[in-house]
């Protein structure tokens, strides 16, 4: 059998993790997947005595055996359904991180059993499963990728932490380079089992500055910070409020004032961009011979690559071929320097995943092309989907513009809310705000429909919501000019935050900002 989703934890992680314990050193200690030994190996040095290992490998839990054999108990066994007999003070390890699809079938199987659903990771299932092995006042230690946090698939991962107890530290390493061969976006947390008010309860996080480090450095500086409580050379030390429900959770530390507002959603639709599933055939670059009928198919497409904040600059033109054209040989005949363009890539576009019924010509997913086939004098916010820029990139577009795959889109229902909508979501507050709500996946942002259309949008005042309008259109003044607009934006972002501190709000909750 195939090592499922192993690689190793550095020692100095394995060290660090054991040292947030706060079990006796007789205590029941669980190694929920032995490897060669790391966890073992650093409870063995801190001087835990009642110590369990199980391992599904064969070689791997013969390594172990060997070498830990006479101090600890060492199980051949699959840690999700293993029966042990008993439960836990302490769990630890570092699960394996393999997407459902990819496990063989009867893991599969258990693992969707475990977390009730396709669509997640074995490394949700270990969680759920040391819950439910740990003794009350137990804790789990483990290393995992952050996107439990915000996953929609992870939700019943996040609830059975809620609803078996409490989390009392985070170590976000962020993008940090630890595995080898292997890259994904770390938290260590410890979890503590227990009856708290998650209301009442704060977490102990610290959040990695840099990405170049080491694990040696992590465990030095992560003891220190935690040891003194406040921030160091390498760790920012925060005390956050406890996640109060399973909806997405962020590390991002950021205390956030209450406001009267209206979500986005309700002001503006909210939607994300059309695919093609292949753009090397769709996409026209250069002279290409059309008739009038081909013209007809040719649509401007914002992409990521055009949102240069605040505004929209430039677009790549693509073959649309929606669902209307159906029939290979009319689309031949009607179509003809189309049909011959995209024709090579023919076998490519046929192994690329298209929703039953599609033909292999057609685009992959025509979202929301209604609504914008509906609206096409309309001008529209557009932003990048991920954006690694220290800066939100929400951009305005011209007229008869269409969202590409690597965008979102928004469209108020009131066009006098166009600028005001794009001076604010530009701005610092919302950025912190943003990502406070669990938009930050690693080094980037993710803007995602459902945390854009659920985002609070302040009702200001007139007279703020005025300054903003009017700032806004400053700015891209400014921009279309090719002026420095920077001690415009430095204005709107104190308008903003000064408005946010001050409470200058409308006093009518209504939805037409």
């Amino acid at each position: 059998m195939n090592r499922i989703g192993f690689v190793e934890t550095p020692i100095e992680l394995a060290r660090l993790m054991v040292e947030l314990s706060t079990v006796p050193k007789d205590a029941p200690v669980l190694d929920t997947g032995c490897g060669r030994g790391v966890f073992l190996q650093a409870l063995r040095e801190k001087g835990y005595k009642n110590v369990y290992g199980i391992e599904l490998d064969k070689g791997l839990y013969d390594y172990c055996r060997q070498r830990f054999g006479e101090d600890f108990t060492i199980i051949a066994g699959d840690f999700l359904t293993y029966d042990f007999g008993q439960r836990f003070d302490l769990i630890i390890g570092n699960p394996p991180y393999v997407h459902f699809n990819r496990l063989p079938i009867k893991m599969a199987n258990v693992v969707r059993d475990i977390i009730k659903t396709a669509e997640g990771d074995i490394y949700y299932a270990f969680i759920i499963r040391a819950i439910s092995l740990l003794n009350w006042g137990g804790e789990l230690i483990y290393i995992v990728p952050y996107h439990f946090f915000y996953n929609t698939y992870a939700k019943s991962v996040r609830e059975a932490l809620l609803r078996y107890g409490k989390i009392e530290i985070i170590i976000d390493l962020d993008e940090v380079r630890l595995f080898d061969k292997e890259n994904p976006e770390t938290v260590i947390f410890k979890f503590k089992k227990g009856k708290f008010l998650p209301s009442s309860e704060r977490i102990k996080l610290l959040k990695v500055k840099t990405r170049k480090t080491n694990a040696s450095e992590i465990y030095q500086k992560a003891i220190d910070s935690l040891k003194k409580g406040k921030s160091n050379e390498l760790f920012d030390f925060h005390e956050i409020p406890h996640f109060l429900n399973p909806e997405p959770w962020s590390s991002f530390a950021f205390d956030i004032p209450e406001f009267p507002s209206v979500k986005l959603k309700d002001i503006a639709k909210v939607g994300v961009g059309l695919v093609s599933g292949f753009d090397e055939a769709f996409i026209i670059k250069g002279d290409v011979k059309l008739n009038p009928e081909e013209l007809e198919l040719v649509k401007r497409f914002v992409k990521a690559k055009n949102c240069k904040r605040f505004i929209v600059d430039g677009y790549e033109n693509y073959i649309l071929i929606d669902d209307t054209i159906r029939d290979e040989n009319e689309f031949k005949s009607k179509y003809p320097n189309v049909y011959r363009k995209i024709l090579p890539f023919k076998e490519k576009m046929l192994k690329r995943y298209l929703p039953k019924g599609k033909k292999w010509f057609q685009w992959q997913a025509l979202r929301n092309y209604g609504f914008l086939r509906g609206n096409p004098n309309k001008k529209r916010i557009y932003v990048p989907t991920l954006d690694r820029k220290p800066y939100n990139r929400f951009s305005l577009g011209d007229e008869n513009l269409l969202p590409a795959g690597d965008v979102l889109f928004i469209q108020p229902y009131n066009e006098e809310d166009l600028y005001f909508l794009l001076g604010y979501l530009n701005g610092e507050f919302f950025r912190m705000y943003y990502l406070s709500r669990g938009g930050r996946r690693g080094g980037r942002v993710s803007f995602t429909q459902k945390l854009l259309e659920n985002s609070e949008i302040p009702l200001f005042s007139p007279d703020v919501k005025g300054k903003i309008t009017q700032l806004t259109i400053e700015i891209l003044s400014g921009l279309r000019e090719n002026k420095n607009v920077s001690g415009f934006e430095r204005e709107l972002d104190g308008i903003i935050n000064s408005a946010i501190m001050e409470e200058r709000f409308s006093p009518l909750r209504i939805h037409n900002l």
